[in-house]
């Protein structure tokens, strides 16, 4: 089996880059791998187990990328390292590899950071998926009256991603029941490579007066990230000096943070380090204590910066929502959205009275892990769903033939019209993409070994 793979790479500031380069070797044990960028440069790791090409997304290899037998699209949110994935997904239908559901960041970010999607191309998609009351929302939004969170609660925006797929893969449940009913759906738990080793603490080590306990928070740091709430609370917190706190990767509106930090008087305390090399955050992880994950909102899909927290045997507070609360009481400690200050506070106060109780935690998300997410398992899944692109094409024809004739129909004939030759247009559909108008009596195309799977 041929596979495409269109996905970010190393250096690329993306977990997503990360687990592509840990799936790399598993997936080519059984199939022959060309991994697709639009960045010129890559990690030489990459190549290691695959084929590595540069495509230009206003010119791609069609004879080359159409050799292969499948191709995934591994979609996330940020728009810089995934509009040249999401253009060709639009005109090579292959199976979308979904890494958030709330997609209106990505589609909007198209707009304002000027990446071949204009204005009006926006809000039709909008009001395509959402109606126009969405197309108003989306209208508001683009004159600055209605922030991108608040907005992806209304108009997620996932169908502009999932429309032109042949298949869908997410990683939560509640992302599986949001596809819709027509799209052939997988659910994957999220996979992550081997845990990194990590020293114990001391056997009945206790809490010292004078000990100092480092606090982290890494990754890409939108506004649903909370810093600035952590930041205040940390402010506002009696036993503060007890307290560093480290915080990796790029932030949105990192000036305002920098002032923030100066203004609640805590420069000695909180260091911003800015993006770092994978290197650097491994050792920053094994001096870590503590983890703050918290996001609200959340963008609906499993957290690929939880599990690999987790392999380092971390406790994390995080946002007991979405994806989050599905997660076992033993393995974090969770955050109320509406008393956000009040649980972050009762949390250090009960981390500086017992660290071993918090440590556990840690430990207990460490054996989650590893029984639940293992990257071997995930990358046999993806191959098994590979195996059934043949009837996932079918399906895709036959919903395009579909979407063709209705709206051929539309342009023809009155309602009634339509109502009475339906049926009969739906059967002659299916005989002509399957080819055998039996399969449509036989069970589920779209259902997969993987997990749950969808029919339309």
């Amino acid at each position: 089996m041929k596979l495409n793979f269109f996905s970010p790479l190393p250096p690329t500031r993306s977990e997503i880059a990360r687990q592509t380069t840990n799936l790399l070797p598993l997936l080519a044990r059984k199939a022959e791998v060309i991994v697709w960028s639009s960045e010129k440069q890559w990690h030489p790791e990459a190549e290691t187990h695959a084929t590595v090409r540069h495509y230009d997304a206003g010119h791609p290899p069609w004879r080359e990328i159409s050799d292969a037998d499948v191709t995934f699209y591994q979609i996330g949110n940020d728009p810089r390292y995934h509009h040249a994935i999401w253009r060709i997904s639009q005109q090579h239908p292959g199976i979308v590899i979904l890494h958030d559901l709330k997609l209106q960041h990505f589609f909007s970010g198209l707009v304002f950071h000027e990446l071949g999607f204009n204005r009006r191309q926006y809000l039709e998609l909008v009001e395509r998926h959402h109606g126009a009351k969405g197309r108003v929302l989306a209208e508001s939004h683009l004159r600055g009256l209605l922030g991108t969170e608040e907005l992806a609660e209304q108009c997620p925006l996932t169908g502009g991603v999932t429309e032109n797929a042949l298949a869908v893969i997410v990683h939560s449940a509640a992302a599986y029941l949001s596809i819709p009913e027509e799209t052939p759906v997988a659910y994957l738990p999220l996979g992550v490579g081997a845990s990194p080793l990590t020293p114990e603490a001391p056997p009945g080590s206790g809490p010292s007066s004078a000990e100092i306990y480092r606090i982290s928070v890494f990754g890409f740091l939108g506004p649903n990230r909370r810093l600035p709430v952590l930041l205040r609370t940390l402010s506002n917190f009696a036993q503060r000096a007890r307290f560093r706190l480290d915080v990796y990767g790029t932030i949105e509106g990192e000036e305002k943070i920098h002032q923030l930090v100066a203004r609640l008087g805590l420069n000695d305390l909180v260091t911003l380090h800015g993006f770092v090399p994978e290197d650097q955050l491994d050792e920053a992880l094994r001096r870590t204590d503590l983890v703050v994950n918290m996001r609200y909102p959340s963008m609906g899909e499993a957290s690929a910066s939880q599990l690999h927290l987790w392999q380092y045997a971390l406790p994390a507070l995080v946002t007991r929502t979405a994806w989050y609360e599905t997660l076992p009481e033993n393995t974090v400690a969770f955050v109320r959205p509406e008393h956000e200050a009040e649980d972050i506070q009762a949390h250090l106060t009960a981390f500086l009275a017992d660290p071993e109780q918090y440590r556990e935690l840690g430990r207990n998300g460490r054996r989650h892990v590893t029984e639940n997410h293992s990257i071997e398992a995930y990358a046999n899944s993806l191959l098994e769903v590979a195996e059934r692109v043949p009837e996932f094409q079918t399906r895709w024809i036959a919903r395009d033939l579909a979407r063709r004739a209705g709206a051929a129909m539309n342009a023809w004939c009155d309602s009634s019209t339509i109502d009475a030759f339906l049926p009969r247009v739906a059967d002659e559909i299916w005989t002509l993409a399957a080819g055998n108008p039996s399969v449509a009596a036989n069970g589920d195309p779209a259902s997969t070994s993987t997990g749950l799977a969808k029919s339309g």
